[in-house]
């Protein structure tokens, strides 16, 4: 190509040699742009390095292969020749500073035919290619560096430069020069340093091949807005800038142009308030990623790399890329649209494990688990049916229990998670979003093979999810209730194991052998389930039932559900258990299922408690009977049964974390030092965490809790709250109510 009468031409790669070297053309900063800011360090993004330095050692290794693309610029031409840079100052002008240091090092005039023409050297004003009009000083800096010091034949480094008799005091105070003088420094410097570099060939592969997109914005009116949405306020070269002209230089379809200038313009309006975001280019980027996840349906992308190879594919493959891009940037719209309906909101809320759901941008601020498990799969679902709003819901409903399957803390679920990539293949096999849903295809040789990962394709449509398409037909919005239950998040197999075992089958039967299930039974061991857990889940509830949610709470710890053992960071000399904390314990313990299917929920419990209190003696402590253990287990029956006889709910405090506890050492739990170890003469508090060498210890309530029958931590009458008042009278008392307390229970 002949610089010298090189017409630029929208969507087209040039080299910079072709950008700078024809003699009428000047490339203008208009007056609207920022300052030149890359030379300030500590600017953008990565705070600990120099961007100057960062953009050179990545043209230095660029440098190595054939030819590199540096993104777009964004301009308008008016007059012809005039070019006005709307987007790209600041990779332009390190570019032409970078020129001039090379010129001033090899003398080549290759470099210097790209810094001034030699008409406006010789018989004009001495104006440079590269113009700044943001201010006059910045204009007339730049004019002089290039006249008398890039080309001058005197040679002096940077830092003299402030002391040449052309450079004015008012140079001073211009941020645009002082941020220049900074770039040629950390130049000059890495120039100092390069000793593997031949800087001839460096020089040649700078002009020649660095590549830059070139696109007329047409007008100055467009220019604005656009340095509007997509400026780069400054920082390092963005990957969205490398991107596009990678997507867009071979397709010769408009079309794909005007799509991403709407997705740019789309994700600068609704940029991310929280993180005070001020480009589009994060946006842009994150959604990127998202779509390489989806068409390439792998966990790895390398944005810039996974471009230049389809770069290379050619033309239709970029083609096929785009169209899917927009499709799924299409999805991403009607997904936030839906967003708006209470329903998928509370499915959102369920996921993130949230009260809100807040905005658009909260899909890029979701963990990484969350974005492939749930967002990237609802896209491609969507991009693909285009289903009405019940169909979706359906769908993130099977993604909200897929993503719960692979929780770490519901590991009895591994086996039936699905891995994102393989719902991605699910949804590409599929003709309907119905089919979706049901898909059971026992080939699992269709499927790729995922390192680390195992294919559990054949359990997406279980059977669990059959016998739920079942009850359906009639009960759809009940059955959902259940889904929705925290305990279960769209897997109700604990209700249909209760239901077979009270069919009287063996509870290994497989649920596909038992599809004959009866709405109605699963229905109340489903209320069962709520109206017991749901007392310790809220204490609000509790209140309103404060008798069985003092029993099942003494339940699950005869259960198994809570144990007594060694508390975190406390001392080895105290044991404790967490009486009023839930897990998920309770689901795998046969007593449980017995349980929800009672039809008394208070007289279950209290037969089951007695009985094991007597199977256990846990009020014989003589003869060397005495453990935490048991100690602790007592003291939870007597107080259990004691407030129930008050109707009073006990108190729902458990430490903090480290619940009700007593000392190994059981004389250290006694109330009056002087008398022997006994229930009536003993107590048990709560553990107490304490740093800094200060020990660990049991605490009990104070005076104002003290002998209250809501309190844990408090004997049951008479004890003073002082040691030092305790008598052996108050002891005597104290033993009399527990006594009968123990034979109201053994009379139960």
């Amino acid at each position: 190509m002949n610089s010298n009468n090189c017409t630029l031409e929208s969507a087209k790669e040039y080299s910079l040699s072709d950008i700078f070297t024809t003699n009428d053309r000047k490339i203008i900063i208009p007056d609207f742009q920022r300052d030149y800011c890359w030379g300030d360090k500590n600017h953008g993004k990565k705070q600990d390095l120099d961007i100057v330095q960062s953009f050179l050692e990545t043209l230095k290794e660029e440098s190595k292969s054939e030819e590199t693309l540096l993104g777009k610029i964004d301009v308008y031409e008016n007059p012809k020749n005039h070019i006005y840079l709307t987007d790209g100052q600041q990779r332009l002008t390190t570019l032409y500073l970078l020129i001039g240091m090379l010129y001033k090092k090899t003398r080549m005039i290759e470099l210097k035919q790209c810094l001034i023409s030699d008409y406006e050297q010789n018989q004009d004003d001495k104006e440079p290619y590269l113009q700044y009009a943001i201010r006059e000083s910045s204009l007339f800096f730049l004019r002089d560096l290039v006249n008398e010091f890039f080309i001058a034949e005197v040679n002096f480094s940077v830092e003299k430069i402030e002391k040449q008799p052309w450079f004015f005091n008012e140079y001073k105070f211009d941020p645009t020069i002082i941020s220049m003088l900074k770039a040629l420094t950390i130049i000059e410097k890495d120039f100092n340093i390069w000793k593997d570099v031949d800087f001839e060939t460096f020089s040649k592969f700078i002009l020649n091949n660095v590549k830059i997109q070139y696109y007329d914005v047409q007008d100055r009116k467009h220019g604005e807005e656009r340095f509007v949405i997509i400026n780069t306020t400054g920082k390092s070269l963005e990957q969205t800038e490398t991107l596009k002209p990678i997507f867009l230089g071979k397709v010769k379809d408009g079309i794909f142009s005007e799509q991403w200038e709407e997705r740019e313009t789309w994700f600068w309006k609704n940029r991310n308030k929280i993180d005070k975001e001020q480009i589009a280019d994060n946006g842009v980027e994150d959604f990127l990623r998202w779509c390489f996840r989806i068409i390439g349906t792998k966990n790895n992308v390398d944005l810039i790399k996974d471009a230049k190879q389809l770069f290379k594919d050619g033309e239709s493959k970029i083609i096929d890329y785009l169209m899917n891009i927009n499709m799924l940037f299409e999805s991403l719209k009607h997904l936030l649209e839906l967003l708006n309906e209470d329903e998928i909101q509370t499915q959102f809320k369920f996921i993130n494990k949230t009260k809100e759901v807040k905005s658009v941008i909260d899909f890029r601020n979701l963990e990484l688990d969350r974005q492939q498990n749930i967002l990237l799969p609802l896209l491609s679902y969507i991009s693909k049916f285009n289903p009405e709003k019940q169909i979706v819901l359906s769908f993130l409903r099977r993604l909200r229990k897929n993503y719960f399957d692979n929780n770490k803390e519901w590991t009895e679920r591994k086996h039936n998670y699905v891995d994102w990539r393989h719902i991605l293949q699910i949804i590409e096999k599929c003709s309907t979003p119905e089919s979706v849903l049901t898909f059971n295809n026992p080939i699992i040789e269709e499927f790729r093979t995922l390192p680390n990962t195992n294919s559990n394709v054949s359990n997406w449509y279980n059977a669990e999810e059959k016998i739920k398409t079942k009850l359906k037909v009639h009960n759809k919005n009940r059955i959902e209730e259940w889904e929705d239950n925290l305990d279960f998040m769209g897997d109700i197999t604990f209700l249909l194991k209760a239901h077979i075992l009270n069919d009287g089958l063996a509870p290994n039967t497989t649920l596909l052998e038992s599809m004959l299930l009866d709405y109605n039974l699963l229905d109340q061991i489903y209320i069962n389930y709520e109206s017991t857990i749901d007392l310790i889940r809220s204490e609000d509830v509790a209140k309103s039932n404060p008798k069985l949610a003092n029993l099942f709470r003494l339940f699950r710890l005869f259960i198994g559900c809570n144990k007594v053992d060694h508390i975190s960071r406390v001392t080895w000399e105290i044991e404790g258990v967490l009486f009023s904390s839930l897990n998920r314990k309770h689901l795998f313990k046969p007593e449980f299922i017995e349980l929800v299917r009672s039809s008394d929920l208070a007289q279950f419990c209290q037969e089951f408690i007695v009985r094991k209190v007597k199977e256990e003696r846990i009020f014989e402590f003589e003869n060397n009977q005495f453990t935490v253990e048991k100690f602790i287990k007592s003291w939870l029956v007597l107080k259990t049964f004691n407030a129930n006889e008050n109707n009073a709910l006990l108190c729902f405090y458990d430490g903090y974390e480290t619940g009700v506890a007593a000392y190994m050492d059981k004389d250290k739990n006694k109330l009056i030092q002087d008398f022997e170890f006994s229930l009536e003469n003993s107590i048990c508090g709560f553990a107490v965490k304490c740093g800094g060498g200060g020990g660990n210890y049991v605490h009990y309530t104070g005076m104002n809790g003290w002998l209250q029958p809501s309190i844990i931590d408090t004997p049951f009458c008479r004890v003073e709250f002082s040691p030092n008042e305790r008598k052996q009278d108050q002891i005597k008392e104290n033993k009399k109510i527990i006594q009968e307390i123990i034979n109201r229970l053994f009379t139960l």
